[in-house]
């Protein structure tokens, strides 16, 4: 019967692809959202194959069996070519893309052949297969007879792993390294900061670090799977994780801040190179040595550098050449954030402003560009300049900055974001636009690759960022013009499963709707962004003058009555696309415990409103109801953090040391899970005294 049954639902199968195989390749993208979007399909007269039909794997001329996921992960090899095969075949032929990355699939008559100048193009041409397979078994369709061309457009394509002030489960970094390989991400620049056991340096590593061996393996594994690791080690800024300790003060640039290194001390690069020496050792395959260099400011503080005489851009571009040489020595290229040389250069501004004109842009570069020109030979050669900007990477002063470079000879490499300093989930559609530009730009002006940050500094759940990466996948492979709708859609399809397409079951846009008024909800003053140096929270009422605070709060007042409707889509959409999505459904859960979070300080709003409003008879009851939804608040974050923890270590060890948090980073602000509650926490304690008082 079971037989029967396959064959029959094969007839139907068949009459269906039928239907549509016929027509314009575009009806392909109807059931088949490939993502990476391939270059090139041409839909092919003949059979095309049912995935179940796939029934071993030929390695034809000196093709090796690549790493494979399910369901070819379970296919044997075969001596034969024919029906029910997938071939993969090196080759010369020079009708393939010049690209080793390239590949062309052919789907005709029950079998399938791969053909690669390279066994990358083979392992990302399984990846497309995949993909195919994916959506015809959650279709019950068909894939069609079609002929597959592709290659990326930008060689390398690296996403940023940021661990300055977290850890993850360790099978996580295994999970991430597969997910991004299946979307044809080749590499990672991972941030240790002090989360690398570093052996020359025991005590800069926190107890909890990840050993040089353990990442090690990390990195080979991301090697099988065609993605390169490269480390990034702070310096000359960003230098808190280090000069935090009493024995490492002596080489601070200003005695009274833990901020940045004296670029003249000795010692500086005698501890800076011993980190880079086993951040090397931890990621053995790695390219690149990211040395950092941003945001340093106060150059020329200490007394080495006073008595030396020489400027800051100077002191900047003294320290740049010594690592860069280091670099070299170690068969690294170096990379460097590049704010440095334009903010010492006065021009900075123009590379991130969008509300400048361009005449003004042009008047500052006039003005200024000269500091850079005369400064040229202070320019090491061998290095990577990573011009990042993350919000508008079209504006005339970042084109201008990155055409000094190509102009000047100087190796350019582009930064986006899928995530920035953003509380709890990333904003703006996951970063779309940004990310899409710059993509374009990086094709378009021909540099050196492109990296997706993923900043730690309000230390999102990784699950929340996989939309945003996923747009920098698509882009920064096929630089073609999807709109922000269809990404979005290609996404869903992609990482839930196609049930999810359809734009009912769009929820992250809306829950990041509802994050902006939950951020500032509880207080008058500030932002979640970064740790407040006090908490302006709003007042409470008071019972002697009914209504008063309604009628204060009112904006607030509307604010969480809106945000209470948004809440209960939110929350149908996400309950619902738990129940059919074929994968990530881990993600999901916890899109709806953050759901579940953000809705606290409109329910709260509501409920002293109530107070507010009420009788003076009826006021014990309504603070009753208060005190009981405050109280509820430690269920509220158990079940927050159960779904959070399940991949993500929360608190940081006892005996970790805090530094001064310059950047008023938020994840920087406790040692334990406090600070993702601190409004929250702050007003909880506020209204516990408030009850107590009366």
């Amino acid at each position: 019967m079971k037989f029967l049954l396959r064959g029959l639902l094969s007839m139907v199968l068949f009459c269906n692809i039928n239907a549509y195989a016929t027509v314009k390749t575009d009806s392909i993208s109807k059931y088949f959202k490939l993502l990476p979007t391939p270059q090139k399909i041409e839909l092919t007269p003949g059979q095309g194959i049912f995935y179940y039909d796939l029934q071993a794997i030929h390695l034809q001329g000196t093709a090796n069996r690549p790493v494979l996921y399910e369901p070819l992960k379970w296919l044997p090899l075969t001596d034969k070519i024919g029906k029910g095969v997938v071939t993969l075949k090196l080759s010369n032929d020079k009708n393939l893309p010049n690209s080793p990355e390239g590949y062309v699939m052919e789907i005709k008559d029950d079998q399938v052949i791969i053909s690669a100048m390279a066994q990358v193009g083979l392992f990302y041409g399984c990846q497309t297969l995949l993909q195919l397979i994916e959506d015809a078994r959650d279709q019950h369709i068909k894939i069609p007879s079609c002929r597959i061309t592709d290659y990326p457009d930008i060689a390398y394509r690296a996403v940023h792993v940021d661990l300055k002030h977290h850890l993850d489960a360790g099978y996580y970094y295994y999970d991430m390294i597969d997910r991004l390989a299946r979307i044809k991400i080749n590499a990672i620049i991972i941030e240790f900061e002090d989360k690398l056991r570093y052996r020359k340096a025991a005590d800069i590593g926190a107890s909890d670090a990840i050993s040089v061996e353990e990442f090690a393996e990390i990195s080979r594994y991301a090697q099988e799977r065609n993605i390169e690791i490269s480390p990034l080690v702070q310096g000359l800024g960003h230098a808190s994780y280090i000069l935090k300790h009493e024995q490492y003060k002596n080489l601070r640039e200003d005695a009274a801040s833990d901020w940045a290194f004296s670029p003249l001390d000795s010692g500086t690069f005698a501890l800076q190179f011993s980190l880079y020496e086993d951040a090397i050792a931890a990621t053995p395959n790695g390219k690149y040595l990211h040395v950092g260099g941003d945001e340093v400011g106060r150059l020329g503080m200490s007394p080495l550098s006073k008595q030396s005489g020489m400027k800051p851009f100077e002191l900047q571009m003294s320290w740049l050449n010594k690592v860069c040489e280091f670099a070299h020595q170690h068969n690294r290229i170096p990379i460097f954030w590049d704010d440095m040389v334009f903010n010492l250069a006065g021009l900075y501004h123009t590379t991130y402003d969008s509300n400048m004109k361009e005449e003004e842009v042009n008047k500052i570069w006039k003005s200024n560009v000269h500091k850079l020109d005369e400064n040229i030979h202070l320019f090491p050669k061998n290095c990577i300049y990573m011009r990042w900007n993350y919000n508008a990477p079209e504006i005339p002063g970042d084109i201008k900055a990155i055409d000094w470079y190509k102009s000047h000879n100087l190796i350019a490499m582009a930064a986006t974001a899928a995530t920035t300093s953003w509380a709890m989930l990333p904003r703006d559609h996951s970063n779309f636009q940004p990310i899409k530009d710059f993509c374009k730009i990086t094709g378009n002006k021909k540099l050196n690759g492109i990296l997706c940050t993923v900043w730690d500094d309000c230390s999102p759940h990784y699950e929340t960022v996989w939309r945003g990466l996923y747009h920098f996948a698509l882009f920064s492979w096929n630089c073609d013009d999807v709109q922000q709708e269809e990404a979005e859609t290609m996404f869903r399809h992609r990482f839930y499963g196609p049930a999810l397409s359809d734009t009912s079951f769009e929820f992250q846009n809306l829950l990041e709707q509802a994050l902006a008024f939950w951020e500032t909800a509880l207080i008058n003053k500030g932002n979640r962004e970064q740790v407040p140096s006090n908490i302006n929270l709003i007042e409470l009422p008071d019972s002697r003058r009914n209504g008063v605070w309604s009628e204060k709060y009112k904006g607030k007042i509307i604010g969480a009555k809106e945000a209470i409707e948004q809440y209960k889509v939110i929350s149908n959409r996400i309950k619902k696309a738990i129940s059919i999505a074929n994968r990530n459904e881990y993600s999901l859960s916890l899109m709806n415990q953050i759901n579940e979070l953000q809705i606290y300080p409109a329910n709260l709003l509501l409920l002293l409103k109530d107070y507010d409003q009420a009788s003076f008879a009826n006021k014990k009851e309504k603070m009753k109801q208060i005190l009981e939804y405050v109280n509820n608040f430690k269920n509220l974050r158990k079940n927050y953090e159960e779904i959070f923890s399940k991949t993500r270590i929360l608190s940081k060890p006892d005996d970790y040391l805090i530094d001064s948090n310059y950047h008023h980073h938020l994840a920087n602000a406790t040692i334990n899970s406090d600070w993702m509650y601190l409004y929250e926490l702050a007003m909880n304690n506020k209204i516990a005294q408030w009850v107590s008082a009366r």
